[in-house]
């Protein structure tokens, strides 16, 4: 992505305040809900004794522990980093740009959702991945390349623990 892309991308939530707090409100609550979400499974799981639970909090643990290491290593610049400019949502954050680790979350939990048989909670959960992922991108915390990575490493973690 070059600084213009980057700028145009990101223009129409810098012109308006109101739009980059909306944008700030809704990268919270799909973050929040995706987790509120797990959470309800696990302790469902817990409750109900059921033998998935240990793959539903293991493999995305994994995966996540995997995901912070890998970025740390590569501890790509973020775009905004990059570029010299202020981010449309609030972040200070260094580095550390690809892959995602809220949109890996989020789609590793739909993963999850998808190996427990909960399918429309899959499909939920993988929509609110997306809309994540855009909101990421377009408000300048990091790239496609580092969204489309997390979505493609939760999907072959997904497709391991649903098999």
């Amino acid at each position: 992505m070059k600084k213009q892309t980057y700028l145009k991308m990101t223009e129409p939530f810098r012109q308006k305040p109101k739009m980059a707090r909306s944008l700030h409100i809704v990268n919270k609550i799909l973050t929040g809900v995706v987790f509120l979400s797990y959470m309800f499974l696990v302790l469902r799981l817990f409750a109900r004794r059921d033998d998935g639970l240990v793959q539903a909090v293991l493999v995305p643990a994994f995966g996540l522990l995997a995901v912070t290491v890998f970025r740390s290593l590569i501890n790509r610049p973020r775009p905004y980093e990059a570029f010299h400019v202020e981010p449309v949502i609030p972040k200070r954050t260094k580095g550390k740009s690809f892959p995602s680790c809220h949109v890996f979350s989020a789609a590793m939990i739909s993963g999850v959702f998808f190996a427990q048989g909960w399918w429309h909670c899959g499909v939920i959960c993988l929509v609110l991945a997306l809309g994540l992922a855009v909101i990421r991108v377009v408000s300048g915390v990091h790239y496609i390349s580092d969204v489309a990575a997390a979505l493609g490493a939760a999907a072959v973690i997904s497709v391991f623990i649903i098999c």
